[in-house]
């Protein structure tokens, strides 16, 4: 069995007895594979869009999309990574789609609102906040395919093969973007400190 499935599936019937009983049209097996797989979807989906309501669309219209689809999956292949490459595939939808129309995000205003605690140390906070703001920054002028693959890595902790599985692209071409993505967000975060 992959690894990778093992590490994101809880016990319970294997994959192939739930997706072989989806695929006979059986929802509740598919609702099997929605429990299974949700958080692991959901912690994808935010991975890449870092939105909360975006994730939670993009999970939900991810199970949606892979119910239409079940009947076509191979049963001899890993779960996982084929519900991956549909939720990547949705957020690369959504972020051209902003492209066209950009939002303006309400966090700012909700942290702006945020009370300090006793033994918070203000200073320490504003120097946290505009890093992580600095590198949400950063991570969202990523190319898209860079952004999925440090996702997929470095949030969700996928093998290379796994990783290719779910952006349908060779092994070599994962760790090329891999290593493009990390230079390039390592770039981009030193221009905005000015290290050199």
């Amino acid at each position: 069995m992959n690894p990778d499935a093992e590490r994101i599936s809880p016990a319970g019937p294997p994959d192939d007895a739930l997706i072989a009983a989806a695929q006979a049209g059986g929802q509740a097996a598919f609702a099997g594979i929605v429990r299974r797989y949700q958080r692991a979807v959901y912690r994808l989906a935010w991975a890449l869009v870092r939105n909360a309501a975006d994730a939670d669309d993009l999970a939900q219209e991810t199970f949606v999309r892979a119910w239409g689809a079940i009947g076509r999956f191979d049963r001899g292949l890993p779960l996982y990574p084929w519900l991956a490459r549909i939720t990547t595939n949705l957020a690369y939808s959504l972020f051209r789609s902003r492209r066209r129309r950009p939002e303006t995000p309400l966090e700012p205003l909700l942290e702006a609102g945020r009370q300090w605690g006793v033994e918070d140390d203000p200073a320490e906070h504003v120097a946290r906040d505009r890093r992580a703001a600095r590198l949400r920054e950063c991570f969202a002028a990523l190319a898209p395919e860079h952004q999925a693959v440090l996702a997929l890595r470095v949030m969700q902790d996928l093998s290379y093969d796994a990783i290719a599985q779910a952006l349908n692209v060779p092994v070599g071409t994962v760790m090329s973007r891999l290593s493009r993505a990390r230079a390039e967000l390592r770039r981009r975060m030193q221009e905005g400190t000015g290290t050199p």
